[in-house]
């Protein structure tokens, strides 16, 4: 294969070879940027850039080359022509690498070799004669073509110069609450190819809750809502998905948040001693499953059997939020009884309820995945901790259904837990709620904020409270996603358009790259310029 061609990209590979070191990490291969010159426009930006001279022009018989010629290159090279379609007006011809280039093509590469030091979703871009993109993985390569797509949508021509790509946290992405709000295939699809145009790698979707179970159902057809995903649907989804690149996330909330289910039945809602002065249990009162019941511990078994299979990927989240405050632990002393007498003298419902987390922990990595839940039930006494393998996903510092005051990130960083920032702001896209604004000012989050600052709410008058930070370079520290959560006043169209320069600026911030622009305004013109929704 062809070497370098610039003197400026020779410099970067020594100074990349200077920097590899045994950790192996993307972080620890990045050269100063110092010398670097103003990489071209996309969004994320190029970690790395090192400009040449002169400029390379798409050429008129130019070529998709691939190598190795094996079918997932293949395939992803003809995926790369058939978006490249949209923005030169012809289809590119997709063929081996066998018998040298030609002035204008475009070459994918795996290799093992120098892009093996920028982790699975890290690339180098070099642009001299040709355009070269070469990665260790397939999402390497993937990505390293969504940046050429920027690249060509702003012209013909690409200034000459070598890159090198990577993000600085693993998950970066978008939730949908489909509970709340009833979102179409082809709607979740579009917001695929979105996300995978900003590189955004994670669809998380929490399909059940209070207002509806929005997945098909074999054990309990019952539950299911009109309009829900059927399991076409879901493979649907799961196909293009894997397609871009994106991982999903299925959520269904237990043992809260499950009126959809209890609704239907009633027998296994928790319930309180007393109602309206009277102790008889009246019919569903709350939306809380009984966690001490054994034919509700086996319903959520034949719910879990039933759906883990569905979903092939690594994650699997039982939400978990808003159960019960220590408020109100009086007032089913079912569960006090429950948490002695299993666990001992000091036990409280906390712990009876970070039993059940455990539990379907131990199912879900019978499945080999790895657990995941919202942050505010992991409080209490200690007497039965959560696992430390299951993932926490930070969303405020206060929960008034939940521990009234939730564990700080540090704290569980310290315990051993990794954690997602989906902090409230600025990470909330939602209606007003009383004084606490839905939807944070994007100026502020693009200049100020960070992933590592997990915050809580930012007021109507621009207050943000409650920050907190962890460090930056924290091995437990996944990333960040934008959560739209419902009901919303606005079409689903609306909220399409809504979040996209939100998505923008989560995916910039994400990638850890430096910023393309110091202004939130000239940011905004950058989107426009590369193609994005804006």
């Amino acid at each position: 294969m062809r070497g370098v061609r610039s003197t400026s990209a020779a410099a970067a590979l020594s100074v990349l070879a200077l920097g590899l070191t045994a950790a192996g990490s993307a972080a620890a291969v990045r050269p100063e940027t110092s010398g670097a010159h103003r990489a071209p426009l996309s969004i994320p930006t190029l970690s790395h850039w090192y400009h040449g001279s002169g400029t390379w022009q798409l050429g008129g018989h130019a070529r998709i080359l691939v190598w190795p010629n094996r079918r997932a290159m293949v395939r992803t090279g003809r995926q790369l022509a058939g978006d490249l379609r949209g923005e030169v007006g012809r289809t590119l011809p997709v063929v081996a690498l066998r018998n040298g280039y030609r002035r204008g093509d475009i070459v994918l590469r795996r290799s093992d070799d120098l892009a093996r030091r920028l982790g699975d979703e890290g690339y180098s871009f070099e642009v001299s004669r040709l355009v070269r993109i070469t990665a260790q993985t397939m999402t390497g390569v993937f990505y390293g073509g969504r940046t050429l797509l920027q690249l060509l949508h702003q012209g013909s021509t690409i200034r000459q110069g070598f890159g090198l790509d990577s993000p600085r946290y693993p998950e970066r992405g978008l939730m949908v609450d489909a509970s709340r709000t009833t979102y179409s295939t082809p709607w979740v699809l579009r917001e695929i190819h979105r996300l995978a145009a900003l590189k955004l790698n994670v669809l998380h979707l929490h399909l059940t809750d209070d207002q509806r179970w929005a997945i098909a159902s074999k054990s309990y057809p019952t539950i299911v809502a009109k309009h829900a995903f059927s399991r076409a649907d879901i493979h649907r989804i799961l196909r293009v998905a894997k397609r871009n690149h994106v991982m999903v996330i299925p959520e269904l909330e237990m043992p809260g948040h499950m009126a959809a289910f209890l609704s239907r039945h009633p027998g296994m809602e928790l319930k309180p001693a007393a109602v309206a002065g009277s102790s008889t249990s009246q019919q569903y009162l709350t939306d809380k499953l009984d966690i001490t019941n054994p034919k509700a511990l086996a319903a959520m078994r034949r719910i879990l059997d039933e759906y883990l299979p569905l979903f092939p990927g690594a994650y699997w989240d039982m939400g978990c939020d808003e159960y019960l405050t220590p408020a109100e632990y009086a007032a089913f002393p079912q569960l006090a009884t429950f948490a002695t007498t299993h666990y001992g003298p000091g036990a409280t419902p906390a712990d009876v309820i970070h039993a059940f987390i455990n539990s379907v922990d131990r199912i879900v990595r019978a499945h080999h995945k790895t657990l995941r839940i919202w942050s505010d039930q992991i409080g209490g006494t200690g007497v039965v901790p959560v696992n430390a393998d299951v993932v926490a996903e930070w969303w405020s510092s206060v929960s008034p259904l939940g521990d009234t005051v939730t564990v700080s990130p540090s704290t569980l960083l310290n315990k051993g837990h990794q954690i997602l920032n989906a902090g409230w702001y600025p990470n909330y896209y939602t209606d007003d709620l009383g004084p606490v604004a839905g939807r944070a000012k994007l100026p502020g989050v693009y200049t100020d904020w960070q992933v590592n600052q997990f915050d809580g709410q930012e007021l109507k008058n621009g207050t943000v409270t409650s920050k907190q930070t962890v460090p930056a370079n924290s091995p437990g520290l996944l990333g960040a996603t934008l959560n739209i959560w419902g009901p919303l006043k606005e079409s689903t169209e609306q909220t399409a358009a809504g979040i996209e320069p939100r998505l923008a600026v989560l995916a910039q911030k994400a990638w850890g790259s430096p910023l393309p622009a110091p202004t939130y305004a000239e940011f905004a013109r950058d989107m426009r310029r590369v193609g994005l929704p804006h």
